[in-house]
């Protein structure tokens, strides 16, 4: 065991964007190093990241610890706001929802770090809608046996 790191002075809190793909389209998922994923995640043929949307200082990620008799495992979430409603993206949203459909999804910080939600667990997608706030909440969230790892790799949309 050692001291906690040190870390810079400017360190803003907050997620930027993110990336998602359903597990179905994932091939290979890289091993972990020291909280680091060691490689790309590998897609089927013609498979690729999709581009998430969240409105501005919404989108947040929380990962708990929880402890069971069996051993230790996280609850991820990343939540954020859709704003508007329409036939798109009601269409989108219930597609996604479908049983048995699970996602990794690719959170970037304001500067620019990046990690994997969804290693060594399950997300599953649920989007709610308000007529009040005009605007949809979504998550993604499940139990993962990994705290979401780092993900220092290019993006390919």
């Amino acid at each position: 065991m050692k001291s906690f790191p040190k870390r810079s002075i400017f360190n803003p809190g907050g997620l930027g964007s993110f990336y998602f793909i359903s597990s179905d389209q994932v091939v290979k998922l890289p091993g972990l190093v020291k909280g680091r994923v060691d490689g790309v995640l590998e897609f089927k043929p013609g498979a690729h990241w999709l581009i998430g949307y969240a409105t501005s200082d919404s989108l947040k990620f929380n990962e708990k610890t929880q402890l069971s008799d069996h051993g230790t495992y996280y609850d991820q979430n990343l939540t954020g706001h859709y704003p508007g409603d329409g036939a798109e993206v009601q269409d989108l949203f219930s597609d996604m929802e479908q049983i048995g459909i699970t996602y990794y999804v690719v959170f970037v910080d304001l500067l620019g770090r990046q990690r994997l939600a969804g290693y060594a667990g399950d997300l599953i997608f649920s989007a709610d809608f308000s007529s009040e706030e005009k605007r949809y909440t979504f998550s993604f969230e499940g139990k993962t046996l990994e705290k979401a790892p780092l993900y220092p790799y290019t993006i390919n949309l």
